[in-house]
């Protein structure tokens, strides 16, 4: 019977986690990410990524500190959405994580 629940409680939040690890970077990706020599080479090799958005409104020159708060900012904002989308007992979780 709980197999029967399990969808009503938590399918949309499985299929939007499932959707954040299909967006991770691969090993190929983080691979050409280490050879990059500029800023503006990382930013190019990470706009053919899911993160590649984050740094869009960006103007050049980027600085390293503004990736970072822009890639905190992004892990902060998806896992708010997944905390807002979660039933108990995972936001109970979720809320103690903060």
């Amino acid at each position: 019977m709980e197999a029967l629940m399990f969808n009503s409680h938590s399918g949309y939040l499985e299929g939007v986690l499932r959707g954040f690890k299909a967006g991770l970077i691969t090993q190929s990706q983080y691979s050409n990410l280490t050879q990059c020599e500029t800023i503006d080479d990382f930013r190019m090799q990470l706009a053919a990524t899911d993160y590649g958005n984050f740094l869009a409104n960006e103007t050049p020159p980027i600085s390293t500190s503004t990736i970072a708060d822009r890639a905190t900012n992004k892990l902060v904002d998806e896992f708010n959405y997944i905390r807002s989308n979660s039933v108990q007992p995972l936001t109970k979780f979720l809320d103690y994580m903060t």
